[in-house]
């Protein structure tokens, strides 16, 4: 069942950003990025620098991805309109959690990976957490390659 990509609605994009900010102070907590204690309005400063024109900022284009009409996920890409040769990164990619386990995520990188296609960018990038070792697997079955590896150890 492919993922098609519809750009956001600013309704959408309320909720959606409302709950990244959120998700990502905790990704970074968890990663033992950043301390709790402020990590929340961390992250909001970072989204908003991010976005700060929300789904009107240059170079960013954030989807929903639907399967028959349903929404089954979220995809935030960015090109950086300064790069000479294109390429996107892929800011935030999600598949609702009562349609994981579908195969959806593997659609939705496809469905990145045609917008690529169609818009002449060659080379597509993500950041995953190391600790999120579901989406490291996927990643790596669909062909990306690690090209930086950052390595820590807590020193008692």
């Amino acid at each position: 069942m492919p993922v098609t990509l519809q750009p956001m609605t600013a309704e959408r994009y309320v909720s959606w950003n409302e709950r990244l900010i959120v998700e990502f102070a905790k990704e970074k907590v968890d990663s033992g990025n950043w301390p709790a204690e402020g990590a929340l309005e961390r992250s909001a400063r970072e989204n908003a620098a991010d976005l700060p024109r929300g789904l009107e900022t240059p170079g960013h284009d954030i989807f929903v991805g639907l399967v028959d009409g349903e929404e089954v996920g979220v995809l935030w890409l960015f090109t950086d309109p300064a790069h000479q040769v294109p390429e996107t990164m892929i800011y935030d990619i999600e598949i609702a959690e009562e349609h994981r386990g579908k195969g959806l995520g593997r659609e939705l990188l496809t469905a990145a990976e045609e917008w690529c296609a169609d818009h002449s960018i060659g080379l597509l990038k993500l950041h995953v957490f190391a600790h999120n070792t579901t989406a490291v697997s996927l990643y790596e079955s669909a062909g990306f390659e690690a090209t930086n590896i950052n390595m820590a150890k807590v020193i008692r």
